[in-house]
């Protein structure tokens, strides 16, 4: 299971996507071989537009519920990822709490103080921690900081060794509980297949050796992750038992997301499981207890 992503576009098309969307949220069952798409992962377009990355500027906007509130009518919307710094945002996030939909801090030029307020406000996650977002610094600890300070707040983390370096993965880690994390991929449509040329929200993308990056600029452009592969990176840097590390890649998703029933093997559970081999290569899907998958 997992959120379809939108990303920075204008609203006409947004609004395009989230009616796609619609057509096949929740659809399992017989006849469905795909994973099942939950709901909606908003990234953008309420950021700052100094922290664009890859996401594209010119469809860049302040928070304004309403739209959100009018797109979640057209297909179940559980996360949005936005800058709390922007003018609105504190509102923003305390509306969007009251209704279910959890927000994430990202793309963001954030204080340590902005942070506080937000989180205040309902602030759940930080997206794609340390990229597109203020760093840490000795005098201003920015989001990035902030993340590592805090015992609370879970931390979104792209575990390709290529968003964050292996030193760095060891780090957060370390200092941060499992039940802290949340192991996302932040994949492509182009992940997996040959590098070449590619789209993401208007911007022309390049892949090369299996890198996304925007072709003008060389920002990375999203990952080509495979979720398995990314468990296994984080399993052999830091030596953390697969027991406590597959938390961060289920359970906590499905209990921050408000999604029941879900995110571990036990009875009265759905039975959703990923059999995998000693390398970490997917070997047998299991949806709603049926085989989907069988390498």
């Amino acid at each position: 299971r997992f959120l379809a992503t939108s990303v920075t576009l204008p609203l006409e098309r947004t609004a395009q996507v989230f009616d796609t969307v619609r057509e096949v949220v929740g659809k399992s069952g017989e006849g469905w071989d795909a994973a099942v798409i939950e709901g909606i992962n908003m990234e953008g377009p309420f950021i700052n537009p100094k922290c664009c990355g890859a996401q594209n500027p010119a469809f860049v906007r302040q928070p304004d519920y309403d739209e959100v509130a009018n797109l979640n009518s057209i297909a179940r919307v559980l996360l949005v990822s936005l800058a709390p710094e922007m003018p609105g945002a504190i509102e923003f996030i305390e509306k969007a709490t009251a209704n279910g939909i959890r927000c994430s801090a990202g793309h963001s030029a954030a204080t340590h103080e902005d942070f506080n307020r937000a989180k205040s406000a309902g602030l759940a996650h930080l997206t794609h921690y340390c990229n597109q977002m203020s760093p840490l610094h000795h005098r201003e600890i920015g989001l990035v900081g902030s993340g590592l300070l805090d015992r609370e707040i879970k931390i979104e983390i792209i575990c390709d060794t290529i968003h964050l370096c292996a030193d760095m993965l060891k780090t957060v880690f370390k200092n941060k509980d499992s039940d802290q994390m949340l192991m996302i991929t932040d994949s492509l449509a182009c992940s997996w297949m040959p590098d070449g040329p590619g789209d993401l929200g208007g911007l022309p993308i390049i892949v090369k050796d299996g890198v996304a990056r925007l072709q003008e600029s060389g920002a990375l452009a999203g990952s080509t992750l495979k979720y398995a592969h990314g468990l296994k990176n984080v399993h052999r840097l830091t030596g953390k038992p697969l027991s406590d590390l597959v938390k961060a890649t289920s359970w906590n998703q499905a209990q921050s997301l408000g999604l029941e029933g879900l995110g571990k093997i036990a009875p009265g559970f759905t039975a959703d499981m990923v059999l995998l081999d000693d390398d970490f290569n997917t070997c047998k899907v299991f949806i709603d207890g049926v085989e989907k998958y069988s390498a």
